[in-house]
């Protein structure tokens, strides 16, 4: 139950962002904090899992409070946070996306630490860029970010129908090949691209600056 309720709250945050981002650009950046919020819980309790013997329920109790306390702040801080908040969210996204990059680094400890450094100078700059931005960008932003949380939220309930390439096109079988299997991270890019995309232009045509 608390799984569905989170999938469905998550959807209709990542909607709000992907469609009203720019609209509601400070509701946007409390959805874009309590996400950064819900991402460090999660670091914090894989960090102290050796030490710390977490119940399901303590695990979720630990989350919420912290999501929520940074949504909050994000919220209530507006401006003076959108910088750390953007760079937080888009560390932790190029690393979740890019960290392939850095697989060549044989030394795992370093490996991770010139991957986090990357992906927080690569947040700090997108953030920078939205901070002193005009539209076009705040839109393209919030855009990407509700995107990337539908495509979260979408592509685990439709990947064990595409992943056996039931609904695969004729092209793609005749280009491709008949035993084409669909990529997990494929769909997840274009499910990405696809609802960016139209976020992005519907924010440009239904905003006024």
């Amino acid at each position: 139950m608390v799984n569905i309720i989170v999938t469905i709250l998550a959807a209709i945050a990542g909607c709000l962002m992907c469609f009203e981002g720019y609209k509601l650009f400070r509701l946007s950046l409390g959805i874009a904090g309590a996400l950064a919020g819900f991402i460090i819980a999660k670091v914090l309790i894989e960090l102290t899992a050796d030490t710390i013997k977490w119940s399901d329920s303590g695990k979720t109790i630990f989350i919420v409070l912290f999501a929520a306390g940074l949504g909050i702040c994000a919220f209530s801080l507006y401006m003076k946070a959108l910088i750390i908040i953007t760079t937080l969210v888009c560390a932790f996204w190029f690393y979740d996306d890019f960290s392939f990059l850095f697989s060549k680094i044989a030394n795992p400890v370093l490996r991770i630490v010139i991957t986090c450094a990357a992906g927080l100078i690569a947040g700090l700059l997108l953030g920078v860029i939205v901070y002193y931005a005009q539209k076009w960008t705040i839109c393209l932003f919030t855009a990407y970010a509700g995107a990337k949380i539908i495509s979260g939220v979408m592509l685990p309930l439709i990947w064990s129908a595409v992943s056996s390439g039931e609904y695969v096109g004729l092209f793609e079988q005749k280009v491709i090949g008949a035993d084409i299997g669909i990529n997990y991270t494929l769909v997840r890019t274009l499910l990405l691209v696809a609802f960016c995309a139209a976020g992005f232009v519907i924010q440009l045509k239904t905003s006024k600056k």
